[in-house]
């Protein structure tokens, strides 16, 4: 009985530690480098501080107070140092922002230097004008397109226009409370929250960025295992449409991981020793080459008809791939493959089955063989280190794509593209970035300003503010539009929670700042999973801040509701009607890259193929195609859920990004299969030149038509002489890697020429003028 009892509870400690441990990789997955983690651990660490120090200075030197010992001049001193608190946590949280977007350590500490003498410059405006009205509205219009404008400088514009633009928004705020005389205890204030700010990154960031790669690789382990799990649950569900779709979604995540990889490593951290960063790189980009084609490959066996003992090993690697362990993986694989040559097996599966099934059992073994080098690669926190100024400048590790923030740059690179072409022969359309946006921006301001104040003279700053974040962090029209609908449904929901946390808390302040912090660190953490969540939590923060400051009311929310409805309708009018840069034109531009990179891709494939060195040296094109298949990703994004990308693609958004996908991972096999395959030369390899020729000439075609804004030129088929080519090798029939090298080069083909027709041009096989439309 009681070995029965340490069984069962040896059990259940085992399924506790697993589900434990499962959780804790989707949290790490959920979150790569763990970045948004870190971001609201230092914002909030900063609050708290900068809360703690204003509080001190109010104390001790009590900054804008008056004498008196009326209740009117205790709510006017109580006042004072709130607003104190509040202007250093302005800065800090601005901080927070602007401090990953400076690269080298140096000039991150000198834009947070910088920010906080741009915010006095801001409120002293704020406060100098506040007498003349009109005037005052037109600064603060010019500021806040002036951050559009400063968008050209990049994180200096970014600190620059922020602090002008805020400080600004802080003297209107301040504007009951003192005049010019009291800006010196609003230069204090500023600079403790700047100096604040500058220790926070001192002690919590960049220390961490050396870290960066193993927190980047554990997120990419955790991502792999959600890959393996998704296909698994397509095997068990291969009619769900939803088990295929999540499993797009955890490929696409795993992809973005590798790519934020490279960027780090381009960084030079400190690796473990012995370990160089193109080391790590090739790791990890043979890992999600393998990783990936094995899922692809899992999900076409799911709806094929194979024997029940083929399709167990195949679940069973994908559990094991799950569970990290490489040994039973490679086991598995074997296993399968020796299944496979078998008369009695092989007899009962279909050719093209049998090849997808070839397929998977050599991506798994591949997976298993780099997982176990991965997993023999040790980051220890405080041991020997490989520091960036040690390693040389020839040995540097060049990445396809640098972060913004911490982040990939999503589609801002193509929107700007995009921003900067001709369209039709409106000269207005091809305007810099910043220029668009300086002016849509100046107008919006306008608006929500005329807006604003005839609904409110005293809170028309909320409509404003709602204008200014509609812009930051958007890049097109769908994606303003779409952050301004998250503005308003944020604000909504914060105002009822807002409400409620107002009348359970009230006056008390130690309960307030907790509130204050909890909601902060929420609205930040979950911020990049929807802007709903950190509206909401601003706007719990600001109902807060009227309790402290004895002004809350429910009118007094009702009224921030409308404000903000005002200021986000503002900003959306402006980028439909006023230089807007549409979806269409930016998943053009973003289409066009994809197919640049997929050319180069194929041209270096069958160079290598030519050469006879198997295409090893592809991890270069290869990346920066997965980059602009990211930035397609990201273009796509806002409008794909109603699956219609306006102007030249017809409408037929779920056919184009359909034939995408199925590019780049035909484009992702190709590179898996090259690695093996030996030369071909003599007459088929002229054939396979020509062939090549003839498919990179339909690309630049559909480049060429996409950037012209119509549909005459014509896309040629170029699949059948691949066919040819393979037909006339020597090993024509059997599986080898020069088979599977050729049948991909016919599958990108039909790929592209998918796109091709959603795009509305014209597609003709190679050896007829019939047009297949």
């Amino acid at each position: 009985m009681s070995h029965t009892l340490a069984v069962i509870r040896s059990t259940t400690a085992g399924r506790t530690r697993q589900t434990a441990n499962e959780w804790f990789n989707r949290f790490v997955a959920s979150d790569p480098g763990l970045t948004r983690l870190r971001l609201a651990v230092q914002t909030v660490v900063s609050v708290a501080a900068v809360i703690g120090a204003e509080w001190l200075f109010v104390q001790f030197a009590h900054p804008l107070m008056v004498s008196g010992d009326s209740a009117a001049v205790a709510a006017e001193n109580r006042a004072a140092g709130v607003m104190g608190m509040m202007a250093g946590a302005m800065v800090v949280m601005v901080s927070s922002f602007a401090g990953p977007m400076f690269t080298r350590v140096r000039d991150g500490l000198l834009g947070l230097a910088l920010l906080p003498c741009t915010m006095f410059i801001g409120v002293v405006a704020g406060l100098a004008l506040q007498d003349f009205k009109v005037v005052a509205l037109a600064v603060m219009v010019v500021a806040l397109g002036g951050a559009g404008f400063l968008r050209r400088f990049g994180a200096w514009g970014f600190v620059i226009g922020q602090g002008l633009f805020m400080g600004n928004f802080l003297g209107f705020f301040l504007g009951h409370l003192t005049d010019v005389s009291g800006v010196g205890w609003i230069a204090a204030e500023l600079a403790i929250g700047g100096a604040v700010a500058i220790a926070a990154q001192l002690v919590l960031s960049y220390p961490s960025r050396w870290s960066a790669v193993q927190r980047l690789r554990s997120s990419f382990l955790g991502r792999a295992d959600a890959v393996a799990a998704a296909t698994v649950e397509v095997l068990d569900h291969p009619d769900s449409e939803r088990s295929r779709r999540r499993r797009h979604e955890k490929l696409v995540r795993l992809n973005e991981s590798a790519l934020m990889i490279d960027a780090q490593l381009a960084e030079n951290p400190r690796l473990p020793v012995g370990t160089t960063a193109a080391e790590l790189h090739q790791h990890v980009f043979a890992a999600e080459l393998a990783l990936a084609n094995a899922s692809r490959f899992a999900r076409a066996i799911a709806v094929a008809d194979t024997p029940d003992s083929v399709r167990t090993l195949v679940r069973d690697a994908m559990v094991a791939v799950e569970q990290r362990a490489p040994e039973p993986v490679d086991r598995i694989g074997r296993a399968l493959r020796e299944l496979l040559r078998q008369d009695d097996t092989s007899a009962q599966i279909d050719d093209d089955t049998l090849l997808v099934l070839h397929r998977f059992a050599t991506s798994v073994i591949a997976y298993a063989q780099v997982l176990a080098a991965i997993n023999r690669q040790r980051f220890e926190p405080y041991l020997d280190r490989v520091r960036s100024h040690d390693v040389p400048e020839q040995d540097r590790f060049a990445a396809s794509v640098s972060l913004v923030g911490g982040w990939l740059p999503g589609s801002s690179a193509v929107s700007a593209t995009a921003s900067k072409e001709k369209t039709g022969q409106s000269v207005a359309a091809r305007l810099d970035p910043s220029v668009r946006a300086g002016i849509q921006m100046t107008v919006a301001a306008a608006i929500s300003v005329v807006a604003g104040s005839l609904i409110s003279a005293d809170r028309f700053y909320w409509a404003v503010l709602a204008t200014f974040v509609t812009f930051m962090g958007a890049n097109n029209a769908a994606e303003q539009v779409r952050k301004g609908a998250f503005r308003v449904i944020g604000t909504i929901l914060g105002v009822v929670v807002g409400a409620l946390l107002a009348e359970i808390v009230g006056r008390d302040v130690p309960l307030s700042i907790a509130v204050i912090l909890v909601s902060l660190f929420l609205g930040i953490y979950l911020m990049r999973i929807s802007y709903a969540c950190f509206a909401m939590s601003i706007t719990i923060l600001v109902a807060q801040l009227y309790v402290q400051l004895a002004e809350f009311s429910a009118g007094l929310l009702e009224m921030r509701v409308l404000e903000t409805l005002v200021g986000a309708a503002a900003a959306v009018a402006t980028v439909i009607f006023v230089l807007p840069l549409r979806t269409s034109r930016v998943v053009r531009a973003a289409t066009r890259e994809f197919l640049t990179a997929l050319s180069a891709l194929v041209t270096g494939t069958v160079r290598g193929v030519r050469d006879g060195d198997g295409g090893h040296r592809l991890e270069t094109v290869s990346r920066d195609l997965d980059v602009a298949f990211q930035a397609l990703e990201s273009a796509t994004s806002p409008s794909r859920a109603m699956l219609r990308v306006p102007g030249t693609f017809g409408g037929v958004n779920q056919q184009w990004w359909a034939a995408a996908n199925a590019a780049h991972s035909y484009a992702r096999d190709l590179v898996a299969d090259a690695q093996w395959c030996t030369e071909i030369d003599g007459p088929e390899g002229a054939r396979l030149d020509d062939a090549t020729a003839a498919m990179i000439a339909s690309i630049t075609e559909l480049v060429e038509a996409l950037a012209e804004h119509r549909s005459t030129r014509v896309y040629t088929r170029s699949a059948s002489l691949f066919e040819r080519v393979a037909t006339g090798l020597d090993d024509h029939g059997r599986l080898t890697p020069r088979q599977l090298v050729l049948r991909d080069l016919q599958l990108i083909d039909g790929a592209t020429a998918a796109l091709a027709k959603s795009a509305d041009i014209d597609v003709h096989a190679v050896d007829t003028a019939v047009t297949d439309r």
